[in-house]
């Protein structure tokens, strides 16, 4: 069987607002991945008017090739009292017929250079303890592993619980 190698004109650039279904089917594909295929609540007109609307609160950066999108690199700013502003990368995610080609590191790198442009002082992500490959790749790059080095825990509160807690005396 012969291996088809896709192109090497791969794009990356700034999300645009029609690029927002493309988007959303790339987030239902991650969510395939990491095994959660009921994670995603939002579609491509929540994208639109969170992205694209009065008050940006996400961007994006899109990996194009041939005006098809194989990948994206969803981000926010936030801030640290420590540290001050910051950036926390929410989503990266390339294709699988477009992995082992850089195509992320483009990805990454486009938001890191958001980072430094702005002043950021750290950029933060999480990764899934099983995607062992991803955690070696980002260690290998520099990145530390604060649930290791730090002991720090992620919490969440969600739906009921909290709405519960916000309303509660």
């Amino acid at each position: 069987m012969a291996t088809t190698r896709v192109s090497v004109e791969v794009t990356v650039r700034e999300a645009r607002e029609d690029d927002c279904e493309g988007i959303a089917t790339l987030i239902q594909e991650l969510a395939d991945y990491e095994k959660m295929p009921t994670g995603p609540k939002i579609g491509a007109e929540t994208l639109r008017k969170d992205g694209f609307g009065p008050e940006k609160m996400f961007r994006c950066f899109v990996a194009d090739d041939n005006a098809n999108l194989v990948g994206y690199a969803l981000y926010f700013f936030n801030y640290s009292t420590w540290e001050g502003v910051n950036v926390y990368l929410e989503d990266l995610y390339v294709t699988p017929s477009h992995r082992q080609q850089g195509v992320g590191v483009r990805l990454w790198k486009a938001v890191a250079k958001v980072a430094v442009e702005r002043n950021c002082n750290r950029l933060d992500w999480v990764v899934l303890g099983w995607n062992k490959s991803s955690v070696e790749f980002y260690e290998a790059k520099g990145a530390v592993n604060l649930t290791q080095d730090e002991d720090w825990n992620l919490f969440r509160l969600t739906g009921d619980n909290l709405k519960a807690f916000a309303l509660s005396c």
